[in-house]
């Protein structure tokens, strides 16, 4: 991710006010659900690996709070998780996941965890429990403000089912160079989003993304980086996007330039990345 959409993000973020304040790992307050914990025991048993032992401390027998486990965040008022931080911090980049990144599957018990707000998977070797497509299921975790499934290799169609978050201000999809997506108008069923990085997947059949952006009027940060836009060059001018503080359309192959005529209307950009 670029260093001013990184810092743009923590803007973002910061300004939703994603988590509450009743917010906190278990230090205090109530402890968390019995069918959460277990939820979250299923989770860990669809790990193969976890070389940096992220979940260690997700047992059974040991720590029977489990809003005190490592990347997990409950309300202090009632013991629901609402955040999953387990991103791998460990890499940058896609050839930095070798003995770093946990290696499994997304559980469907991720469902029973009904009050999340924000799930984190970013950068590790995960795939569903059949395929490795972006599990549809993630689409009935409606609460979500934030997700982050970016440098995952999942493969095949970004699912359209992602437009039922209808709540999501955060969407990071980035570094899916094995996935493509042909429609993404679905992006239009998200009213509140801020922030949408779907760099390196590829859009190379979709003219229209420019009025599909033009119905998110939110959004703050976009990033469509080497996502294979090869047509949408006349469209640009139609983009009257007057809330986005940072673009980024590099790595793509407009088949002429684009006139900076088309920037005109974003009257907030602070980083244009043409």
């Amino acid at each position: 991710m670029d260093p001013a959409a990184k810092l743009l993000l923590l803007h973002v973020l910061a300004a939703s006010a994603i988590l509450t304040p009743n917010t906190a790992r278990g230090a205090a307050g109530a402890s968390c659900m019995p069918h959460e914990r277990d939820a979250l025991l299923a989770f860990k048993r669809g790990i193969s690996s976890d070389p940096m032992h992220l979940l260690a401390s997700w047992r059974k027998d040991g720590e029977a709070d489990c809003c005190r486990w490592r990347g997990v965040r409950c309300s202090n008022r009632n013991g629901h998780v609402l955040k999953l931080q387990l991103g791998n911090v460990h890499a940058s980049d896609l050839y930095q996941l070798t003995n770093t990144a946990l290696v499994g599957q997304i559980s469907h018990s991720l469902l029973s965890l009904d009050h999340l707000v924000h799930l984190d998977l970013s950068m590790n070797y995960l795939n569903g429990s059949s395929s490795s497509h972006i599990p549809e299921f993630l689409s009935s975790m409606v609460n979500l403000r934030y997700l982050n499934l970016s440098g995952i290799p999942f493969s095949g169609r970004v699912p359209p089912h992602l437009g039922n978050l209808s709540k999501l201000q955060c969407l990071d999809l980035s570094e899916g160079q094995f996935l493509y997506s042909d429609n993404i108008s679905w992006l239009a069923s998200l009213p509140v989003l801020q922030y949408l990085s779907m760099s390196m997947i590829d859009l190379s059949t979709i003219v229209d993304w420019p009025d599909v952006v033009n119905m998110i009027p939110s959004l703050n940060v976009l990033s469509l980086r080497s996502c294979a836009l090869l047509r949408a060059n006349r469209s640009l001018s139609r983009i009257n996007h007057t809330n986005l503080e940072s673009l980024d359309l590099s790595g793509n192959n407009f088949s002429h330039p684009m006139a900076s005529s088309w920037f005109w209307n974003l009257t907030r950009l602070q980083y244009p990345l043409p």
